[in-house]
């Protein structure tokens, strides 16, 4: 009896693996995508910027921080609900969520060039 119940917790067990590790495992960093286009308005002399932060995953990326440098001198001030800037690192304060992006607006010379540093799915 003990042996069918470690048996049938091993199957349920490998069952919830299969469900959800491959999400975890397709999911990480790269999941994570960019668009940034210019919305035609000039800020301190700068040209404004929208980007989008999204993911195509079925899970939620939480405790997403990605490389943003020259994003602290924006003219625009950065939505504080949604983006911090720390050492030239943008960490987001809300989880991007599939057709849910983190949307944010900055003013600087030139794009800048976003970058994942972290993100975990979370299923």
């Amino acid at each position: 009896m003990a042996n069918a119940a470690a048996l049938l917790f091993l199957v349920a067990a490998l069952f919830c693996h299969m469900l959800t590790g491959d999400a975890q495992r397709f999911c990480g960093k790269s999941g994570v995508t960019f668009s940034v286009r210019t919305t035609g308005n000039v800020v301190g002399g700068q040209p404004e910027y929208v980007v989008a932060i999204g993911t195509s995953c079925s899970c939620p990326m939480m405790y997403v921080r990605v490389w943003c440098d020259g994003l602290e001198d924006s003219a625009v001030p950065l939505d504080a609900s949604k983006v911090e800037v720390q050492d030239g690192m943008c960490v987001l304060k809300q989880a991007v969520a599939k057709d849910s992006p983190v949307v944010f607006k900055y003013s600087s010379k030139v794009p800048v060039n976003f970058r994942v540093f972290n993100a975990s799915p979370r299923c």
